[in-house]
C-alpha cells in the first residue's frame, strides 16, 4: 500500500476516534447535571489537526482518483452517489438533533430546558456536532470537493 493511503486510513481511523470520543464519552447525557463546563473543548481542540488533516487527505486522494480517472461516466457516478448520499445524511441529522433536544427540555433560550442559558455549544450538546451522521457528512463533501475541482482542473 503507499504511504499516501496509510496517511489517509490512520487520519479517518483517527478522526473517527475523535468524533466517538466526543460524542460518547464528553457528551453528558440529558438526564444527568452537570457543573463541570465542557470538558470535550479539550478533546475537539486536540483532535482538531487529525479532523484537518483527514478532511484535507480525503479531499486530495478524491480530486486524484477523479483526476487519474479517464471513464467520466464513472466519476459522474460517484458524484451522483456522493449528492444523495448527502442528502440522505440529512434526514438522520436532523432527526438526532430534534430528539436531543426533546430529550433536554428545549432550546437555549427555553427557560425550562437543561441548556438554558448555556447557548448551543456545551457539554450537553456536543454530540450535536460531532457524531457519526456529521463525520460521514463532512468526509463526503470532502470527496465531492475534491472531484469537483479535479473535473474544473481538467
Amino acid at each position: 500500500m503507499k504511504k499516501f493511503s496509510i496517511f489517509w486510513v490512520m487520519s479517518f481511523l483517527f478522526s473517527f476516534l475523535g468524533f466517538y470520543l466526543i460524542e460518547h464519552l464528553f457528551t453528558i447525557k440529558p438526564d444527568v447535571i452537570s457543573g463541570n463546563g465542557n470538558l470535550g473543548i479539550l478533546i475537539i481542540m486536540l483532535f482538531s489537526p487529525i479532523f484537518i488533516a483527514s478532511y484535507f487527505l480525503t479531499y486530495k486522494l478524491a480530486k486524484e482518483q477523479s483526476y487519474n480517472t479517464r471513464n467520466r461516466k464513472v466519476t459522474a457516478v460517484i458524484l451522483s452517489v456522493s449528492l444523495l448520499c448527502c442528502a440522505l445524511l440529512v434526514f438522520p441529522i436532523v432527526n438526532y438533533t430534534n430528539e436531543l433536544i426533546f430529550a433536554l427540555g428545549g432550546p437555549p433560550a427555553e427557560p425550562d430546558s437543561r441548556i438554558y442559558r448555556f447557548g448551543w455549544f456545551n457539554q450537553y450538546t456536543n454530540s450535536l456536532f460531532f457524531n457519526v451522521y456529521t463525520f460521514f457528512l463532512t468526509h463526503i463533501l470532502a470527496v465531492i470537493l475534491g472531484i469537483l475541482t479535479s473535473l474544473r482542473n481538467k
